[in-house]
């Protein structure tokens, strides 16, 4: 299966639109903020190599869409990223993630709660998911803040990482 065609998605002051090539050195400087890649998994610098062997794989994947946050008001500008990744279309389920707002002047604004809601909001109406799935590092307080406010709970801990899910039939998303 190929990926599929998603055209943006538009809400009020954000546009997601699937990441392209050309977004490929700010999703990098994003990534490689330090304040920022302290909560990735693996948080090591990314070289730009890396970052197009990724993107290349990435464009391969039928299971994973990375979106870029933009804000259309008031920056009129890309600020982050979000992400529904593996996938399971059989299932109806996939994991959210790799958000970020890399943008200086857009944090604080409440983009990345608004860009999670609407992402959700797309997964569960339009791509059908019935359930979604989520890791964050138990001290990454701002995160879990917005994840609870959109409907999320928790489920376990294990070595620093909380897993927390949300049901499509459970939550209401604006």
């Amino acid at each position: 299966m190929s990926k599929l065609p998603i055209s943006p998605i538009i809400k009020e002051r954000i546009q997601l639109r699937l990441l392209e090539q050309f977004d490929l050195p700010m999703t990098l400087k994003w990534r490689n903020q330090d304040h920022i890649r302290k909560w990735f998994i693996h948080p090591e610098v990314i070289s730009p190599e890396q970052h197009r062997e990724w993107f290349e794989a990435y464009l391969q994947r039928d299971n994973d869409y990375l979106f870029i946050i933009e804000e259309t008001q008031n920056l009129n500008k890309p600020v982050g990223q979000i992400s529904l990744y593996n996938i399971d279309w059989d299932g109806k389920c996939a994991e959210y993630g790799r958000l970020m707002i890399g943008e200086a002047d857009a944090q604080g604004r409440g983009l990345a709660k608004e860009a999670s809601r609407l992402l959700l909001q797309y997964a569960f109406k339009v791509l059908g998911m019935e359930r979604i799935d989520l890791e964050v590092f138990r001290d990454n307080e701002p995160a879990i803040a917005i994840y609870r406010s959109c409907g999320f709970w928790e489920v376990s801990e294990l070595e620093g990482l909380k897993k927390f899910v949300v049901d499509g039939k459970c939550v209401r998303l604006k």
